[in-house]
């Protein structure tokens, strides 16, 4: 485990092995998601447009924003393997 002490502006200083493990770099944003009370700290990777064509196909109804970002994040796992 490891800590980090938030500041009295309410910042956090994400710790040398937290980055490390995550690939962050100076500048890079991350996104907070808050499950059963805690907090997910992950990075925010950007997807090309090109690896979205076609992952909602036809005339579906748009899935809304939680759906538009998780079909992002998928297209953007299956790019990484």
């Amino acid at each position: 485990m490891v800590k980090s002490r938030l500041s009295s502006k309410g910042q956090v200083t994400i710790p040398k092995p937290v980055r490390e493990a995550l690939g962050l770099s100076p500048g890079e944003e991350v996104v907070f998601e808050i499950r059963e009370g805690e907090a997910i700290l992950r990075p925010r990777r950007r997807v090309p447009l090109e690896a979205l064509l076609g992952r909602l196909g036809g005339r579906q109804p748009f899935p809304g924003e939680e759906g538009e970002v998780q079909a992002r994040e998928e297209a953007w796992a299956q790019g990484q393997r």
